[in-house]
């Protein structure tokens, strides 16, 4: 997979966990954009748990900025 394809995904699952249009989700869009909590942030990781059979833990993404942040560590546990 593609790091864009990726990116996709994620922006995907993060739509879906935040209840917001996927479409503007980018690379660049901070968690704080999004303006969800910690039960969306749970939502997200398990569909990317599920999804990509990757666990990044809740207490990972809390600390992240950027959905971009989320992409590359997702990528770091893809490739290993």
């Amino acid at each position: 997979m593609t790091k864009e394809e990726l990116t996709q995904k994620i922006a995907e699952y993060t739509g879906v966990a935040y209840k917001t249009d996927a479409s503007a989700i980018t690379a660049d869009t901070t968690f704080d954009d999004l303006d969800g909590g910690s039960m969306n942030m749970i939502a997200l990781t398990s569909t990317i748990e599920n999804e990509l059979d990757v666990e990044v833990t809740i207490h990972e993404i809390m600390k992240m900025k950027t959905v971009g942040e989320l992409v590359d560590r997702v990528e770091q546990e893809l490739d290993e």
